[in-house]
């Protein structure tokens, strides 16, 4: 019985050892990925990835506004590398930028890949033992670590393409996804307004938890049209200061109130349409 015993356990140990030398391991370390929908940029420079610089000028940069100069790498190169983007339809998805505090400004796909884009890991003005210089905005000062998405000629004022700094991963978000969840499928007006919302407030607001996460989610799961006054709304969008002191929220002055008329219906109209 023994005998028998000894010759199934060696049997069994030539299978298992077998099995295992042609089983691939999974790949979950953002170092090394490629077959995930997300870049995990804090993660790969902790693993040394991040390394193999050069020198990208911006002309007219759009946060510093003036010339600036940045060590930096292409990131379609390192999409191709540490992403499953080879795989994808580009023309079905789109590019969520998620920073530490939580902005989360959209692009898509196929525009970023049509321009010279680049992940700045470190500005060459920054002073001695420090690698980025702050930013000013409004007399406040913002962080631009870790990392700042930057563009070869592209003009600072071509808002489509979206220049996130504070930046800390990459999402390739399939569009139907965030078309199901969001946007209006059969009424004009609400599409108005929900494009109106995708340009202004996505970045910062989420619907149906797509979006950014600075500012509170607007829908789920109670709709901000459910617990304001639908004039105090419209007049808390057309200027936030009015409203709240220290308030982060921008008063955005290319939104006439029809805009904002149209903004709020959007919101009406997403609050019969939670997850």
């Amino acid at each position: 019985m023994k005998r028998v015993f000894f010759i199934y356990w060696i049997i069994s140990s030539i299978i298992l050892i077998g099995c295992q030398q042609h089983t691939k391991p999974k790949n979950t370390s953002a170092a090394g990925i490629t077959d995930s929908l997300t870049l995990d940029l804090v993660s790969l420079q902790a693993a040394g990835k991040l390394e193999n610089t050069r020198i990208i000028t911006v002309n007219d940069d759009p946060v510093y506004h003036k010339r600036k100069q940045y060590e930096a790498l292409s990131l379609e190169e390192l999409l191709k590398t540490y992403t499953a983007i080879k795989k994808l339809e580009v023309e079905k998805y789109q590019l969520v930028f998620e920073c530490e505090d939580g902005y989360k400004p959209i692009m898509s796909l196929p525009l970023l890949l049509s321009a010279k884009s680049f992940i700045a890991v470190r500005d060459v003005e920054a002073p001695k033992g420090k690698s980025w210089l702050p930013i000013i905005k409004a007399g406040h000062e913002m962080k631009a670590a870790p990392f700042y998405l930057i563009y070869e000629g592209v003009s600072a004022n071509n808002t489509a393409y979206k220049w996130p700094y504070n930046l800390i991963k990459i999402h390739l978000v399939p569009i139907d996804k965030a078309k199901t969840l969001q946007m209006p499928m059969d009424d004009s007006k609400a599409q108005a307004g929900f494009r109106l919302f995708q340009e202004n407030c996505l970045v910062c607001h989420a619907v149906n938890k797509i979006g950014g996460s600075m500012g509170p989610e607007l829908n789920y799961p109670k709709s901000v049209t459910e617990y304001w006054k639908i004039e105090s709304l419209k007049a808390f969008i057309q200027n936030p200061a009015d409203y709240r002191n220290g308030v982060k929220m921008p008063k955005i002055k290319d939104l006439t109130a029809k805009d904002i008329d149209a903004i709020v219906y959007y919101l009406t109209y997403m609050a019969e349409r939670k997850l």
